[in-house]
């Protein structure tokens, strides 16, 4: 017998969030600056994607070294009361 939708057993996991990264990577001396918006669950989860992203942006070089400035949660805080009288649809 088929599942109905409410039959399907659903983990429970943490949606995932959306960070803000701002890292220097210091390669022979020079530094480069980034900022990157990753996707995770936990600060864990961002690192690792954070991780893949250096190996894919500098997988030819032999050495990196990474100081990571900020890894914040975005956090979208809307207020309507700063479009009123300013859009009308």
């Amino acid at each position: 017998m088929a599942k109905t939708w409410e039959d399907v057993a659903w983990e429970d996991s943490e949606p995932l969030k959306e960070w803000s990264v701002e890292y220097l990577v210091t390669i022979d001396g020079e530094q480069h600056h980034h900022l990157s918006v990753l996707w995770g669950e936990d600060h864990e989860t961002v690192q690792r994607h954070l991780l893949a992203e250096l190996k894919r942006t500098y997988s030819g070089s032999e050495r990196i070294d990474v100081t990571v400035l900020r890894m914040e949660e975005v956090v979208m805080e809307v207020d309507a009361q700063f479009f009123v009288g300013c859009f009308t649809p």
